[in-house]
């Protein structure tokens, strides 16, 4: 079942999505395909290596946001925007949907669907007349 909203929390091993109403809410967890052998090919701005974004995993992610209007997209570190970028460009639907991409570090599942329903209630709020 698809909702309005949907808030997708992503690092580079893990996802967590919620699509939700007032009422209701659906969640997922989606897990890297091959988080334990990672390749070590890009080396990152602070120095270090960092490994390319996983496509599988990103089309996943995009799999359990399907049918949201509006997505707000939060995590650690880089991979949130790869995977905002990604949306745009393999899934522009999806892509069009994003209405923020924001810091999160490594909220609980309450704490990321309870920050996601404030944040698109102050959008509701600014756009209705």
């Amino acid at each position: 079942m698809s909702h309005f909203h949907a808030v997708a929390w992503i690092d580079h091993q893990k996802a967590t999505t919620w699509q939700f109403s007032p009422t209701e809410q659906t969640g997922a967890v989606i897990h890297a395909h091959d988080q334990h052998q990672r390749v070590h090919s890009r080396k990152s701005a602070h120095g270090g290596h960092k490994s390319p974004a996983d496509p599988h995993f990103f089309d996943d992610v995009a799999r359990a946001l399907k049918g949201a209007h509006e997505i707000l997209v939060i995590g650690p570190a880089q991979t949130k925007q790869e995977f905002a970028i990604y949306l745009r460009d393999k899934h522009p639907s999806l892509g069009k949907a994003i209405v923020a991409v924001e810091n999160a570090d490594h909220p609980s599942d309450s704490e990321v669907l309870a920050y996601a329903r404030k944040h698109f209630k102050a959008i509701d709020r600014m756009f209705a007349t």
